[in-house]
């Protein structure tokens, strides 16, 4: 799998843009919530993020299954440089950070990945082998949580050493770069056309691929699933986070920073320990999820339970493994069983509920943490 350059170029567009979109998002979620000691404007953020994967969801599917994957990539990394560009002349300034026109960069940033990780993750079976999937889902999770790591880490230092231009402007530079690397990914040409839904209007197209979901037995199971879940992890926002850490913990942004990486670090060792055991998982897929679900609620009550922050940070880190392996379970058997010329329309749709569901139980978390105390809500 290592040896395969397309799929390299491919991991390598998803670090470089995860880095430059987690590294942004960080930076500015911190910035916020010094600035307006509110929660709710500091997921602001959160919203500004989920809702264009609402609306925009079901097109971005159709056209992400009925034009190249490659060329799609190109174009949204170009669309993210022009937007950072709009906003390192918003942070020119040396005053209060604008909030409004900082969430519609963020907004027109999620809008991007809206079509940019549909097409991602369906070219994966495109461009490596059917038995090679669970460990090309591994290898990409795993390679995703130390970068999204890195991002925590290295954020609350940077918003310290620089200003938010300069931030900026790196990050617009790492775009740059994977439009780039993108240039060179080769995408098999009978997977270009292969069902891809080009003789069909648009809109058929779109119907077409809800009456797919719903008549896959697979695909509509996890997003049923799915959908649900993220209604109890809107507690996980990165703005109720921080304000348990800085309430409940007495901490501060860096003890913050310390749990999400704790949680990344759970979630590589969870990919690499997937792995390892890729048959396995292959064959019992649906225990593993239905196992990660009973886990879930134990260790919410645990990390609720939390007295200091090195308490709050180990069942961070406990969190990362049945997540993991259950993320690689789900995208390899998406990827095994959808036919390619739906795939897109199929992570697209996955990706508008489980979010939109995500973003309303987010908001009302953020405002309940205004009347209740913080340990509360996550009991």
């Amino acid at each position: 799998m290592l040896r395969n350059r397309q799929f390299l170029f491919l991991w390598f567009v998803n670090i470089t843009t995860t880095l430059a979109i987690e590294l942004f998002t960080v930076t500015i979620l911190v910035v916020l919530y010094e600035q307006t000691e509110s929660t709710l404007l500091a997921a602001g953020t959160m919203v500004a993020r989920t809702l264009p994967l609402f609306l925009l969801g079901p097109v971005a599917g159709v056209l992400v299954d009925r034009f190249s994957r490659k060329n799609m990539l190109i174009s949204m990394d170009l669309f993210r440089l022009i937007l950072v560009g709009v906003a390192i002349w918003f942070l020119q300034g040396d005053g209060d950070v604008p909030v409004a026109g900082i969430y519609l960069i963020l907004a027109g940033l999620s809008a991007a990945d809206v079509f940019h990780r549909p097409a991602r993750m369906a070219l994966i079976p495109s461009l490596v082998s059917h038995q090679q999937l669970v460990r090309a889902n591994s290898f990409i999770l795993a390679s995703t949580q130390i970068v999204m790591a890195i991002s925590y880490m290295v954020g609350g230092w940077l918003i310290l050493a620089l200003s938010l231009r300069q931030i900026a402007l790196g990050v617009g530079i790492l775009f740059a770069l994977a439009a780039l690397i993108a240039m060179f990914i080769v995408e098999p040409k009978d997977d270009e056309i292969e069902d891809s839904g080009d003789h069909e209007s648009f809109w058929k197209s779109l119907l077409s691929g809800w009456s797919y979901l719903r008549q896959h037995p697979i695909a509509r199971a996890l997003t049923i699933m799915e959908t649900v879940e993220h209604l109890p992890h809107g507690i996980w926002t990165g703005a109720l986070m921080l304000a348990f850490t800085t309430k409940a913990l007495q901490g501060d942004a860096a003890d913050w920073g310390y749990q999400v990486t704790g949680y990344f670090a759970g979630m590589i060792l969870g990919s690499l320990f997937a792995l390892m055991i890729s048959d396995w998982l292959r064959r019992y897929t649906g225990r593993i999820i239905v196992m990660n679900a009973f886990a879930t609620g134990l260790f919410t009550l645990a990390y609720a339970s939390s007295q200091t922050v090195w308490m709050a940070v180990a069942w961070a880190f406990v969190f990362g493994p049945p997540f993991a392996i259950r993320d690689v379970a789900q995208d390899s058997l998406l990827q095994g069983t959808v036919a390619g010329g739906q795939l897109g329309r199929v992570y697209a749709t996955r990706e508008m509920l489980r979010s939109a569901m995500f973003m309303f139980a987010g908001i009302f978390f953020a405002w309940l943490s205004d009347f209740v105390p913080i340990r509360m809500i996550y009991v």
